[in-house]
């Protein structure tokens, strides 16, 4: 009997993978796998990436209130101007005299989300006393602002204006010391509906094609005589009053309110503002304007010059203007300039 060979038993040796497929094939699944796992290791970083990219678009987005909790933005400035002049015995004459101007702007503004409120205040009062004489005025404004708006798109807004004007006391000519205007006589209230642009911190531009302008005037006397554009009293032959004169004005027409700041240097600050009203229903092109510019040199912290004017022209301002070389007025129109140079105190809130 033959003897049988004997079996041999074939253990696979640990960690190797044992197929019968054939190696190109092995190497073409291993060059498949790598590029899946680099497509998606590409894909992930796409992902992130955009991710990254709408994360900081949005916190671009966010206004500061956002980011910080803080909705009000609120500043301001008082001003006092003050001048003294002592004479004793001064051969080339004159008088003595003192005067001030106290004067308050101040701004505080809320912005949340889409939506801006913004509102402003101008006060200013000035007083001149000279010897043997009474004090006279010299200044005297009370400006409110306030603007509501939505945004619609970058930098412009749909927004609603309000503006309030008056003075604080009576107002004399000087030739004649007759009362010309007093506290609410006259008082303008101005509302409007438009758009708003506002492309940084430094211009602003409210264009509104529908504005109510109302002016008041609640002394009657002035009522009576007509004075700002009201209708006057009526009398008869005689001189009898008939009725009483209109305590207000009604006008509706466009309206334009530009505003543009800027540090001229380190220590100047320059604004200028101004407004132009017409009145759709009666005679448009007679526009109402108004235009100020401010220049603030400041010294230190607590001392400033400035430099200020005012230009108005409102046809139905009526203004007291000498006749000839005569001494005899008549009233008319014309156009309103003040100018003011002060040095004093400043107060930054």
């Amino acid at each position: 009997m033959n003897k049988s060979t004997p079996s041999i038993l074939y253990v696979p040796k640990p960690g190797v993978i044992h197929t019968n497929q054939n190696p190109m094939t092995t190497k073409k699944i291993s060059l498949s796998l790598s590029f899946l796992l680099i497509c998606a290791v590409g894909a992930n970083a796409q992902e992130d990436k955009a991710q990254r990219d709408a994360a900081t678009a949005a916190m671009q987005a966010k206004t500061a209130a956002d980011t910080t909790g803080k909705l009000w933005t609120k500043g301001g400035t008082i001003q006092l101007n003050m001048s003294q002049v002592n004479l004793t015995n001064w051969t080339a004459g004159g008088f003595s005299s003192v005067s001030g101007i106290a004067m308050f702007n101040g701004f505080a503004n809320r912005k949340k989300g889409r939506f801006a409120w913004d509102n402003s205040a101008a006060l200013a009062y000035g007083l001149l006393a000279q010897d043997k004489h009474d004090a006279v005025k010299t200044d005297d404004r009370i400006e409110l602002n306030t603007k509501y708006g939505y945004e619609l798109k970058k930098a412009w807004y749909l927004a609603a204006l309000a503006q309030f004007k008056t003075q604080f006391t009576e107002g004399k000519d000087a030739a004649t010391d007759a009362r010309i205007s007093d506290f609410m006589a006259p008082a303008y209230l101005l509302i409007g509906l438009g758009a708003d642009y506002k492309p940084n911190d430094h211009f602003s531009a409210f264009i509104s094609p529908a504005t109510a302008r109302f002016t008041f005037v609640g002394d009657q006397q002035l009522a009576d005589a007509g004075a700002f554009g009201v209708d006057a009293a009526t009398y008869d032959a005689q001189g009898v009053k008939l009725t009483n004169g209109a305590s207000s004005l009604f006008e509706f027409g466009g309206y334009v309110r530009l505003m543009y700041t800027h540090d001229l240097a380190k220590n100047i600050n320059f604004l200028t503002r101004g407004d132009i009203f017409t009145n759709y229903l009666k005679d448009p092109q007679n526009m109402v304007v108004n235009w100020e510019t401010l220049f603030t040199f400041k010294v230190n912290n607590w001392f400033a010059a400035t430099l200020n004017t005012l230009l108005i022209y409102d046809d139905k301002a009526q203004i007291m203007k000498p006749w000839g070389d005569t001494n005899e007025q008549y009233v008319g129109k014309g156009t309103q300039f003040k100018e003011t140079i002060g040095l004093g105190i400043t107060l930054k809130l």
